[in-house]
């Protein structure tokens, strides 16, 4: 029996002293964890989707004041890269950790691309509430959201408030053409993406198209080579100058020929890559929540790592030339490691800030710096060409 639909979030109130405290969490995870985590979950009745959605608004409200900190954010010049033509920070937000781009100017202070999203059409509720369990002794998020969201007038407006930021970083947009059913899902998805490259392209770096969600069961329709190649097309046609990635889902060695092969098919029609991975499907049985009101959730987080690597491995490999972004599990610094020495361009994370707070990415930097001086690289771009020119030969 699913729970009761309570869709309407708890505002959160915070005292002087409560204010600090959530300051030091932003450049201290010890402090982040032990503290303040705790607190916001006290005061959201334990309810993650709940701290999560106080946590974007307390960045909106203070997001003049969010400059200050961003020299504390700063990226070095050796951990840099080209993507596109532009010197990035290969260190941004994965897809869910703004929706609805409520929070853009904000998150562009502490993190060197953002991938917002993934937005929709229509505003939409998604699966009513309780839909998502936090679980800390595995590092990991089971949710089964059904793709709630603001739609894109709400989104295309806080692009456009954002195109007007002092601090810019890219934009790469997930997007999905929602088919309301398995019937005809692919020509009411096409025409949704066709709706939604055409407004949002002005305000964006990139287009991230996202067939994955495990929650969506209409969304299986698009999983096709011939789906995935005309999706490229489609997107090369609507936004020629943009980056044009898909997101792909976990996949086991049994899958691999199979996912390999819708990667294949959205390259040859002209995509430059892939996001790598989305969340992993699993049943009600495999859900450490006391009670759950779904037959199955999608799971982030630690679990995923192994499944990024893989992919990140196969794909450079195979690929040598497409862009990659890996997405799960990346905790630290050398977890950062190892994704880009298995052939990842850019990394992403939603699940492990939503543990430590966005002052992750400093560690994170800091012990990937550490790690490619110890191994003899003087900067990252060096670790990526031999990891190219190694996965390209097996």
């Amino acid at each position: 029996m699913r729970a009761k639909n309570n869709n309407s979030p708890l505002e959160m109130h915070f005292s002087t002293t409560e204010k600090l405290k959530l300051l030091r969490g932003m450049f201290s995870t010890n402090t982040f964890k032990e503290t303040v985590r705790p607190m916001l979950y006290g005061k959201a009745d334990g309810n993650p989707e709940t701290v999560h959605e106080n946590v974007l608004k307390n960045l909106s409200t203070y997001s003049f004041a969010m400059p200050l900190l961003a020299p504390f954010f700063n990226t070095r010049p050796e951990l840099q890269i080209s993507v596109q033509g532009k010197r990035i920070a290969p260190f941004g937000t994965a897809a869910g950790l703004d929706k609805d781009g409520d929070a853009l100017a904000p998150l562009s202070n502490f993190f060197g691309f953002l991938e917002p999203g993934t937005v929709v059409i229509n505003a939409r509720e998604g699966n009513p509430k309780p839909r998502v369990f936090a679980h800390e002794p595995e590092l990991a998020i089971f949710n089964a959201q059904g793709f709630p969201s603001k739609g894109i007038d709400h989104f295309e407006n806080n692009l456009k408030a954002y195109s007007r930021n002092k601090r810019r970083v890219p934009i790469y947009v997930s997007i999905c053409g929602l088919p309301l059913s398995e019937e005809n899902a692919l020509e009411q998805a096409m025409e949704e993406m066709k709706i939604l490259m055409k407004r949002l392209e002005p305000f964006v770096d990139g287009f991230v198209w996202n067939p994955y969600s495990p929650n969506t069961s209409a969304l299986t329709k698009l999983r096709n080579p011939d789906t995935f190649m005309s999706t490229a097309q489609l997107m090369e046609e609507s936004a020629p100058n943009a980056l044009r990635l898909v997101k792909i889902g976990p996949y086991t060695e049994e899958q691999q020929g199979f996912s390999l092969n819708l990667v294949k098919s959205f390259i040859d029609g002209n995509g430059h890559g892939v996001v790598t991975s989305n969340t992993l499907m699993v049943p009600r049985e495999n859900i450490p929540a006391k009670s759950w009101g779904y037959a199955s959730a999608g799971e982030s987080g630690r679990p995923l790592f192994k499944y990024m690597l893989r992919s990140c491995r196969d794909i450079r490999g195979r690929f040598p030339d497409s862009v990659i972004i890996a997405t799960g599990g990346i905790f630290n610094g050398h977890d950062a490691f190892d994704a880009f020495k298995n052939g990842s361009t850019m990394v992403s994370g939603f699940t492990p800030y939503t543990f430590y707070g966005v002052g992750l990415v400093r560690n994170i930097k800091k012990e990937l710096f550490n790690e490619l001086r110890k191994e003899g690289y003087d900067n990252l771009t060096e670790l990526q060409e031999k990891a190219r020119e190694v996965l390209r030969e097996n």
